[in-house]
C-alpha cells in the first residue's frame, strides 16, 4: 500500500483545525489550484468515447414496457404504481431500466457496497454512459464503499457519468476510526447530517422509490442477513418532481465530486491513469438478471401488476443550509406525514425496521387515542434476533410498556427465520444451499453468532410504508424515528387509493401474522392461572432479561385462535418466549440493557 505524503502532525493540526472551526469546515476542501489540477488531468485523460454496446437491433438501449407505460402516462396526465416487494425482482428493476434508458439515469442512494450486486449496478451505469446516457449517481459519504483507488477510477471511466457523495466528513472517501471520532466531538450535528434518501429515475417518465440501499443483502445474495424490504414503481408525470429534488441534492453546497475529495484527488494527481478492470458478474448473478432484456418478462413483472392510482405525491426533504426558491421540495416532510396520521379515523399500520417514536409522535399517537379510543394502532417492526441495530433496539425495548400499554400500539416483533420466508425471498433454495457451498457476501457482517446456526440467513425488516384507514399509504425512506425527523434527510410516495393501500396493508398483516412475528404484550397482573399453562414455555418460564420490565414476547399456542393483545383471550391463547426470544448470545441481552438504561440520552441520533 502507498505510504500516505503527509507526516502525522500535519494530518492531525488538519482535524484540529476542521474540529475548532466547524464553520471553516471548506478549510479541508481541495485547494483552488489542486481543484484546477484534478480538473486538467480529467480533462487530459478521462474516457469519452461513446459506443452502441450491447446494441439491441438497430437500437442502442432496450425496448422497454416499463418506459413506453411511463410515456403513455406522463403525456395523458396519469400514474400507475407497482409495488415490489421481492429483492431479486428489485435488483432484476434496476438493471432492466439501466439498460433501457436513453437519456437520463439519476441514482441515489445512502448506502451502495461494493459487493456483488453493488459493482453489477456500478458497470451497468458505466455501460449506459458509454453508450451515450447521461449518468448521475449521488451517495452519502458515510456507509458507501470508500475504495480510493476505485473511486479514482471511476472518475476516469466516461465523461457521461459523474459521481458525487453527500457530505463527506473532512472531505475525504475513507474515513479512519479516528477521522469518525473526532467529527463526531467536534461537529456533532455536521457529521450527523446524512442523505438517507433512495431513488432512481430513468428518462424523466419511471421513478424507483423505497426503503433499499444496494448491496447484496437487499436483493437476496447475502447468505448470512437478508432484509425484506419494499420497493415502489412510480409511472408517469411525478417521476419529473423526482428527477428536480435530485437535482436540489445534486447541486446542493453539501455534495462533492468525487474527484474533488482529498484522498482521491491525491490518487489521481500521484498516478498514471489507469482503467477499471473488465467486469464480468458471478453466475449466480447471471442466473437472476438472465430475463433483464425481455420484453414480456419485465412486463409480467412489472407491468401487469401496476395499479392505475386516483392520487400521489412524491416527497422529499431539502437539502439542509441552502437557500432555495418556492418551487424547491419541501422541507418538513414529518409535517406532511403527521398530518395524514391525524386524519386517521379507523387504523394505522406501520412497518418499519426501528420503533423510536420521538416526543413529537408520541404526542400525535397520545391525542389520536385519546380523540378516537378504539381506533387500530399496529406497528410491525423487528426483535433483537432479526435487527441489524442492537443499539436502536436498546431504546424500542426501553419504551416497549409506553408504546403498549399508553399509546395502545399492537406491536409485532419481526422473527429472524420466519416459516412464510419461501415466499418472501425467492432466492430463499439458492441462498441455503450457497451457505452450504460457503458463498459469503463482502457486506458487513451483523450479529451472525447471536441466533442458533440455521442453513438458511437470518432476516429482518427493513420496508417502511404506512397505511391509513385502508386508504392512504406511504412507502419510503423515512423510518418514522427522531433520525429521520431531524437528522437525515428522507424522500417517498404517498399514495391516496383503496385499492393499493388495501394491497400494502395486506403485506404488513401477513408480516405480523404468528408464524412470522411474536406479539409483544405487557405481562398479566399476578399469576395468570389460565394463561397455556400446558406449554413448554409456561413449565420452564425464561429468565427476566430487563430489570423490572412489564412486557414479554408472546407465540400463539398450537391450535388456538389469533387474537389481538387486548382480547380476554389473549393470555388462554399465547404463551411467553421472554423479552428476547430466538437470541443465544448474552452479550447481547447486556448491551441491550447496558444502553437502554445509561446512554437513553442518545435516542435521537440512533
Amino acid at each position: 500500500m502507498q505510504a500516505p505524503d503527509y507526516t502525522v502532525p500535519v494530518s492531525l493540526c488538519r482535524l484540529i483545525l476542521c474540529c475548532l472551526l466547524p464553520a471553516l469546515l471548506s478549510a479541508c476542501s481541495l485547494t483552488a489550484s489542486k481543484t484546477r489540477a484534478v480538473d486538467d488531468w480529467i480533462s487530459q485523460y478521462q474516457q469519452t468515447v461513446e459506443d452502441c454496446f450491447p446494441r439491441v437491433g438497430d437500437a442502442c438501449a432496450l425496448d422497454s414496457p416499463l418506459l413506453e407505460l411511463g410515456r403513455e402516462d406522463t403525456a395523458a396526465g396519469r400514474h400507475h404504481v407497482t409495488l415490489v416487494e421481492f429483492g431479486v425482482d428489485s435488483l432484476v428493476l434496476r438493471v432492466h431500466l439501466i439498460r433501457a434508458a436513453q437519456e437520463y439515469i439519476d441514482v441515489q442512494n445512502f448506502i451502495l457496497r461494493k459487493d456483488e450486486t453493488g459493482e453489477l449496478i456500478l458497470n451497468e451505469l458505466l455501460d449506459a454512459a458509454r453508450r451515450g446516457v447521461r449518468v448521475r449517481l449521488l451517495l452519502d459519504q458515510m456507509f458507501s464503499f470508500s475504495d480510493v483507488e476505485y473511486l479514482a477510477k471511476l472518475a476516469m471511466a466516461h465523461s457521461n457519468m459523474a459521481v458525487r457523495f453527500y457530505n463527506p466528513s473532512f472531505n475525504k472517501a475513507e474515513m479512519a476510526k479516528h477521522d469518525w471520532l473526532t467529527g463526531l466531538a467536534c461537529c456533532f450535528r455536521g457529521v450527523n447530517q446524512r442523505m438517507h434518501n433512495k431513488l432512481q429515475v430513468v428518462d424523466d417518465v419511471v421513478g424507483v422509490i423505497g426503503g433499499r440501499n444496494i448491496a447484496d443483502r437487499y436483493f437476496e445474495f447475502d447468505t448470512n442477513y437478508e432484509f425484506k424490504d419494499r420497493d415502489v414503481i412510480v409511472f408517469g408525470g411525478e417521476s419529473l418532481a423526482m428527477r428536480r429534488s435530485f437535482d436540489w441534492f445534486w447541486d446542493s453546497p453539501k455534495t462533492v465530486p468525487v474527484q474533488y475529495l482529498r484522498d482521491v484527488a491525491r490518487k489521481l494527481l500521484k498516478s498514471e491513469p489507469d482503467k477499471l478492470p473488465p467486469y464480468t458478474p458471478s453466475a449466480r448473478l447471471k442466473a437472476a438478471v438472465a430475463d433483464v432484456n425481455d420484453a414480456d418478462a419485465m412486463s409480467g413483472l412489472f407491468v401487469k401488476p401496476a395499479f392505475e392510482v386516483e392520487r400521489l405525491e412524491y416527497f422529499s426533504d431539502r437539502p439542509r443550509k441552502q437557500k432555495f426558491p418556492d418551487d424547491a421540495p419541501r422541507q418538513d416532510i414529518t409535517q406532511e406525514i403527521y398530518d395524514i396520521l391525524t386524519g386517521a379515523r379507523e387504523s394505522v399500520l406501520i412497518q418499519s425496521p426501528y420503533l423510536v417514536l420521538s416526543k413529537r409522535a408520541r404526542d400525535v399517537f397520545s391525542e389520536l387515542r385519546e380523540r378516537i379510543p378504539g381506533i387500530e394502532l399496529v406497528f410491525s417492526t423487528n426483535s433483537l434476533a432479526s435487527t441489524d441495530a442492537d443499539t436502536v433496539y436498546a431504546n424500542t425495548h426501553r419504551h416497549k410498556k409506553r408504546y403498549v400499554s399508553r399509546l395502545g400500539f399492537q406491536m409485532y416483533e419481526f422473527k429472524p427465520f420466519p416459516l412464510d420466508a419461501p415466499d418472501f425471498f425467492p432466492r430463499w433454495p439458492d441462498l441455503i444451499r450457497e451457505k452450504k457451498q460457503g458463498i459469503r457476501s463482502d457486506s458487513v457482517v451483523s450479529g451472525d453468532d447471536s441466533t442458533i446456526p440455521m442453513p438458511a440467513p437470518r432476516v429482518g425488516l427493513h420496508s417502511k410504508s404506512m397505511v391509513v384507514d385502508s386508504r392512504v399509504v406511504m412507502i419510503g425512506s423515512h423510518n418514522f424515528d427522531p433520525r429521520s425527523e431531524g437528522f437525515n434527510t428522507e424522500n417517498g410516495l404517498i399514495v391516496w387509493d383503496e385499492p393499493f393501500a388495501r394491497e400494502v396493508e395486506s403485506l404488513i398483516r401477513r408480516d405480523i401474522e404468528p408464524q412470522n412475528s411474536w406479539v409483544i404484550a405487557m405481562k398479566p397482573k399476578g399469576i395468570a392461572a389460565e394463561s397455556a399453562l400446558a406449554t413448554p414455555a409456561d413449565l420452564n418460564p425464561p429468565p427476566a432479561s430487563w430489570p423490572n420490565s412489564d412486557t414479554s414476547a408472546y407465540q400463539l399456542a398450537p391450535g388456538k385462535q389469533v387474537v389481538p393483545p387486548d382480547s380476554p383471550d389473549f393470555y388462554r391463547n399465547y404463551y411467553p418466549v421472554g423479552s428476547f426470544p430466538d437470541v443465544v448470545r448474552t452479550r447481547r441481552h447486556l448491551l441491550v440493557i447496558f444502553l437502554g438504561s445509561f446512554f437513553f440520552f442518545l435516542e435521537p441520533i440512533l
